[in-house]
């Protein structure tokens, strides 16, 4: 029993790790960001077209609900005359993929049945922004594409995302 269970282990950290979204995030060095304490939170308009007419609505409210609890669990104050406004969108672009298979071997040689198939694929994107409030620009930028069967649906799924985003701002540069 004990010979399965690391193994077992070891799979279930290695797939853990290979199913989390990549998070790219950008800095703004020209300001400081240890100078921001208060923020407000906006979340942007979604467009009326075909394409995000598939955006939950109830994943904008949790992440909505993930981005302030983590900004006010590291100190950052919400306010209505706020150092930094946070904006945020979540997004899907349809776009096609292609599958082919290259030929097939068979007992008297090959036979090339070369076979391609189109399908559609939804990705899910978000977006956080910082903006510092005088001047309306992005001090900091984080962004996570996602398959739409990997798109977080719980609200600790979305707050596992937004923490490993928020965890990337590093107010101390």
């Amino acid at each position: 029993m004990k010979k399965l269970l690391l193994p077992t282990l070891v799979f279930i950290f290695i797939y853990g790790c290979a199913i989390q979204p990549k998070i790219d995030t950008d800095t703004d060095r020209t300001y400081s960001l240890s100078s921001y304490k208060s923020f407000s939170l906006e979340s942007l308009e979604m467009e009326d077209e075909p394409s995000q007419i598939s955006v939950n609505p109830i994943l904008l409210q949790r992440v909505s609900r993930s981005i302030e609890q983590k900004l006010i669990s590291r100190g950052f104050t919400k306010s209505s005359n706020p150092d930094m406004i946070v904006r945020f969108s979540v997004a899907t672009e349809r776009e096609v993929d292609r599958s082919y298979s290259s030929g097939t071997w068979y007992r008297r040689g090959y036979f090339d049945d070369r076979d391609e198939k189109y399908y559609r694929v939804d990705k899910d994107s978000l977006s956080i922004r910082f903006h510092d409030a005088k001047t309306n620009e992005v001090i900091w930028y984080a962004f996570s594409r996602f398959s739409r069967a990997q798109a977080p649906k719980t609200q600790e799924e979305v707050d596992n995302l937004v923490r490993q985003a928020i965890s990337k701002f590093n107010p101390g540069l």
